[in-house]
This record gives structure tokens, C-alpha cells and sequence, in this order.
């Protein structure tokens, strides 16, 4: 019984170790991504379901991705970000165009993908990739501040 009872303890704190989150795999060429975002200052005009495009840094290190970045706020306030290129067409020149209904359109293949939960999922066209993501965080110095990494 002993036995049974170490053997069923080991496979599962093995089976907890091993579901690991996984790192967001990309879905367009790696471009380093730093950006910081500020509801309450610089980017207070980035209401509620609503976006902002961003296609260079603002600041002296700030980096947006490989064809630029996308950043959408939840109707909560929920902050999600995305490389505006297409993941269909890996072209840094081609970038997805948001929408004022939480998705976004490529101009060239035009498949459209769902911006506003946070996925970037295609919704119709030919990409069977999602928009790549990238990571968020809230600045825990400053409220309304966020730090976008890849």
C-alpha cells in the first residue's frame, strides 16, 4: 500500500510540474517589443473598447514589435496587445487594421480577427494563426500604467 501511495504522490507532483504555462509562441517574425502605457496620462484617450496604434516608440528604449502594435482596452479596462502585422502574410508592411467593433481587418488577405477578448483569434479569411500577442503588465508604481513586453 505504501508503494501505491508513493507512486500516486510522485505522478501527481509530476503531472503539476510539467502543465506549465507555455510561452506565447509567434505568429510573426521576432521583433523585440517595450512600450509603456498610461490611461491616466499620455494615453488617456484610450477609452473604454477602444484602441490605439502605435508604430514607434514614444521614449528613448521603446520598442513596438515587427510591423508595429495594436493595443485594445476591454469595456472592463482589461488592457490587450498585438503586432498589427498579419500573421497570414509575414509582412512587416502589411498591418491589420483595427475596427470600432473590437476586431481587426487585413487589407490584403482580409481575414478579420477578434481583438477584444484578449486572443487575436481569426474570425474568417485564410489566417489560421492568431495576431501575435504580446505580454502585459500593470506598472506596480504608477495606476493606470502598464508595461507592454514580449
Amino acid at each position: 500500500m505504501r508503494w501505491f501511495a508513493r507512486t500516486f504522490f510522485s505522478i501527481v507532483l509530476l503531472s503539476a510540474f510539467s502543465c506549465t504555462d507555455e510561452a506565447p509562441r509567434f505568429t510573426v517574425p521576432y521583433a523585440r517589443v517595450y512600450f509603456q502605457i498610461d490611461v491616466n496620462g499620455l494615453d488617456s484617450d484610450l477609452s473604454f473598447f477602444d484602441y490605439k496604434v502605435f508604430t514607434q516608440g514614444r521614449t528613448l528604449g521603446e520598442q513596438t514589435g515587427y510591423g508595429g502594435l495594436l493595443v485594445f482596452r476591454t469595456a472592463e479596462g482589461t488592457i490587450f496587445a498585438y503586432d498589427l502585422c498579419c500573421p497570414h502574410e509575414d509582412n512587416r508592411e502589411i498591418k491589420v487594421s483595427p475596427t470600432d467593433n473590437g476586431k481587426a481587418v487585413c487589407p490584403k488577405c482580409g481575414s478579420v480577427f477578434v481583438t477584444m477578448y484578449g486572443l487575436g483569434t481569426p474570425e474568417s479569411g485564410p489566417a489560421k494563426e492568431p495576431l501575435q500577442r504580446y505580454t502585459v503588465r500593470k506598472n506596480l508604481n504608477r495606476e493606470g500604467a502598464f508595461v507592454i513586453t514580449n
